[in-house]
């Protein structure tokens, strides 16, 4: 049997190659015109209000109503 050896991954290193692997899409995306900037901005000002409001709803206390 094989050992095999994993490459343990910090958070941190994740979230850079996250960061740097999106920049790359952009940029690439950018270039070959199929987006722009402004459609990328509107784009990520949508999810941002979308994400809000998912995170609000999520604090809201839900009162069940009980069968008399």
């Amino acid at each position: 049997m094989k050992s095999t050896k994993e490459k343990v991954m910090s958070p941190q290193d994740v979230l850079r190659t996250e960061i740097i692997v999106n920049q790359a899409l952009i940029d690439i995306l950018i270039a070959k015109q199929i987006i722009t900037e402004e459609e990328l901005v509107k784009s990520i000002q949508k999810i941002k209000l979308e994400q809000q409001k998912l995170h609000t709803g999520l604090n809201k206390i839900v009162r069940l109503k009980r069968k008399k």
